[in-house]
Formats: C-alpha cells, structure tokens, sequence
C-alpha cells in the first residue's frame, strides 16, 4: 500500500498518517510514536490508524519507507542541480554542500531529524536494519557526491553529516557556529590534510575560542554522592538513549531516593549534562591509561560511549533548549578528541600534516562513522579505517591531477 494512497472511508490517508507520525517523532522523539497518541493526533481511532498501517512495527517501517523516499527526491533535486552548476572546485563543493545542507535542515528537517533518530535507536539495538541500510546508502552517496564530486567517498561524507547535523538541528542561527561548519565542509572537500595558506588554519582556532560559552554551569562532581549520581545518568544515556533519563530511573540506578537527585541536580536538563560530563571525563581517564600501551586508543568502552553520549545530547537539544549551550561547546570541542599521535591508529600516513582543522574534520567524521557502524552492526575500526583510507587514495589522485 503506497504512502501516497488517497483517503479511504475514513477520511484519513497514509500520506497524513505518515506526516503526523513525523510530527510526534521530531518533536518528542520515535520512542513516543505508538498507535494512540498518532490517532489522538489525526482525530481517529486506533482501529483506522491499524487498519490503514498495521502494527506499531509495520507504521514505523512505512514511515521509513515514505521518508526515504521524500529524502530521495531531495537528492535528485540538488544532485541535478550540481550537474548543471559543474562544481569541480573544492571551494565550490564546500559551498554547495552547505547550502543542500542548509536545505536539508529547512524543507528536509523532519527527515533529517528522523534519519538521525533511527541511527541512534538501531546503535542501541542488537540487530541492522536493512530499510535503514538502504536510507544510509542513498543519503552518502548523494552527500559524497556534493562533497567531492564522487560517491565514492560515501562512508567518510555520511559520517561527517549525520554528526554535523546533529549540532546544526539546534545551533544553526549561531553565525560562529555556521561559519565554523562552512570553514570544515571547505578543508574536508580539500581532502582534510592542512595546506600552505589555507584560511582555516587560523579561522577555525579563533572561532573555536569565539564560541567559548561563558555561563555554562560547571560540571563539578567531586562530592561522592553527585559523582555517583552523573555516573548512574551516564549509563543510561549510553546504554538506553536521552529519553530514559528521568530522576526516577537514576535514582533506581544510583540507589538513592529520587528526591535526593532532585536536590543535587534540579531540572532533568541539568541531571542530562552531568551524565555528559561523567562520560567525557570517564572518556580521558581512560585515554590517558591507555596511552603508549598495546591497546588501540579510542576503540575501547569510554571511547564509545563518549560517541554515543555527545552524538544523542546534541540531537536531544533540539527538543530541550536549555541543552543547545552545551551542545553547541560540544561542537566547537569536537577537535579535542584527537590528537596528533591518533593519526597512526586512524590509519593516515607518517608524513601527514595535523592541525586543529583537520582534528575538528577528523573528529566529526569518525564520530558520525562510529553511529553509523554501530547502528548497522559493522566493525567500528574497519568502517572509519577504510573510510580514511579512501579518502587519502582520492586525496592523492586529486593532487596528481593539480596543475603545478
């Protein structure tokens, strides 16, 4: 039954079925979407919305299949108008990409929005997806193909914009923070590496430091009781996802009465950030252990979880508000996740050059690489390994074919 089938008997078709499921999904995420609050929503009760779409499961697989397909014709639109344009230029790519980017959060939003959503809930569950395989596939090669004039690169061009997206769904009337994305889109589409006069050596620091927020509430958790309290917040986040963050539900976890949660953290937005802070701080702890010895950096549990947690925090402040100040420093810190000495692991060359640029670029793509694997149960290392690896080879072939 296509999604785009006309109003049966009772006045309601899948096409509006699948727009008020949309409705519900980016504004209170796809937990809450089941059969009676979509039929609230519609004006109808639940036997037409079951008779019209089937299960809970079967309406979500519809509203996969529609969104997709509405994502699609979104491709075609601007990969057709690529085609005309001619974009070869990095800087031209750079700048196309963002304005399809910038489109995709407008007209595209709630596809956008979903696409992310689903990423986060199947990294969470034991088993792929194959409809959202599919999505996934489509959506990088025609980013790819934005980006660096092939699809060849769709596992690299994905990852960066399934994360960027993320912070740009909450942050995007931020001019630092545009610029800052518009800045990273020019040097990925340059092929990542820093070269001799390239502006964002020195834009993307300042606005790094530009961005800095100034009343962002600390995340001191030295009291034993608070500490306890952020960590038991952290495994929720990281192991069920934002939504199950209540002051019940840690409390439960921590072994202390929810009252007591309250008094530490007030409002859930606060409890959400100092399960953020747990994860981060859980996450360098854990780097600095394990530097210099046989372990591979950053493949290990506080690595993931710290993806995992910084990737849902900024989806969820688009619902949340007060969380868009911690999301967007999230942004502008991205780069502090890697480091020079993380090149090798990475799999770039000896001789490759590392700056602040290319830490934020880096970063940003590998945390979107590591959701997308972790969602379509791939090996995390093998994914973003081979993906950098593609990208050099391109990145060689582009400058063989430089005029001197």
């Amino acid at each position: 039954m296509p999604a785009s089938e006309s109003a049966g008997q009772n006045g309601v078709s899948a096409d509006a079925i699948v727009d008020a499921a949309l409705d519900i999904i980016v504004a209170q995420g796809l937990p809450e979407l089941t059969l009676r609050p979509l039929a609230l929503k519609l004006g109808v009760s639940v036997a037409v919305i079951s008779a019209r779409m089937g299960t809970k499961e079967q309406l979500i697989e519809r509203v996969v299949a529609a969104a997709a397909a509405r994502d699609g014709h979104f491709f075609d639109r601007w990969l057709a108008f690529a085609r005309e344009l001619g974009a070869t230029d990095a800087r031209a790519r750079a700048a196309l990409t963002d304005l399809a980017f910038r489109d995709w959060l407008a007209r595209g939003r709630r596809q956008a929005l979903f696409l992310i959503e689903l990423v986060h809930d199947r990294a969470l569950q034991d088993a792929p997806w194959p409809a959202l395989d599919a999505w996934l596939d489509r959506a990088g090669a025609f980013w790819s193909t934005l980006l660096f004039g092939t699809d060849a690169l769709s596992d690299p061009a994905l990852g960066y914009i399934l994360d960027e997206a993320g912070f740009a769904l909450g942050s995007e009337d931020d001019p630092g923070y545009a610029l800052l994305r518009l800045l990273c889109l020019q040097r990925f589409a340059d092929g990542l590496l820093p070269r001799d006069s390239d502006p964002a050596c020195t834009a993307i620091p300042r606005l790094i430091a530009m961005l800095e927020p100034h009343d962002l509430p600390n995340g001191d958790l030295d009291d034993p009781k608070r500490g306890r309290i952020a960590d038991s917040a952290a495994q929720i986040i990281v192991s069920q996802g934002i939504e199950a963050v209540t002051h019940r539900s840690v409390a439960l976890a921590a072994g202390v009465p929810a009252s007591t949660v309250v008094y530490h953290f007030g409002a859930r937005a606060a409890l959400v950030v100092a399960g953020l802070h747990a994860v981060i701080t859980h996450f360098h702890a854990e780097r600095d252990k394990i530097r210099g010895a046989d372990g591979v950096p950053g493949d290990d549990a506080s690595a993931r979880d710290l993806v995992k947690a910084t990737s849902m925090i900024a989806l969820a402040s688009v619902r949340a508000p007060s969380l868009i100040p911690h999301a967007l420093d999230m942004r502008r810190r991205r780069g502090e996740n890697i480091r020079a000495g993380d090149l090798a692991w990475l799999g770039f060359g000896p001789g490759d050059a590392f700056d602040r640029a290319a830490a934020q670029v880096i970063s940003i793509a590998l945390f979107g690489m590591r959701m997308v694997a972790m969602a379509r149960k791939i090996p995390e290392r093998d994914h973003y390994r081979g993906a950098f690896a593609a990208l050099a080879a391109w990145r060689t072939a582009e400058a063989a074919g430089r005029p001197s």
